[in-house]
């Protein structure tokens, strides 16, 4: 599977950054392997953001309000 990130990551950092990248979200979607929600579960791919100092990582945008996944209206606690 390719995430919609792979390509960008693959081009600006290298082949052994985006594997951690993928590793990353391997284990995002392990924990959230039983919910489908695009928003708050496993089918969200995340974004490619870099700390200050140009190390990426994969932070999981969604919509919450009070813990709620404003779309499936899910409970989340990760």
């Amino acid at each position: 599977m390719a995430y919609k990130w792979e390509k960008e990551s693959l081009e600006k950092y290298g082949e052994e950054v985006t594997r951690n990248l993928i590793i990353q979200q391997e284990k995002y979607e392990t924990v959230h392997k039983d919910n489908d929600c695009k928003h708050c579960g496993k089918g969200n791919e995340g974004a490619i953001i870099e700390f200050g100092n140009g190390t990426p990582f994969i932070m999981h945008y969604g919509l919450w309000s009070n813990g709620r996944c404003n779309f499936c209206g899910r409970i989340s606690k990760n």
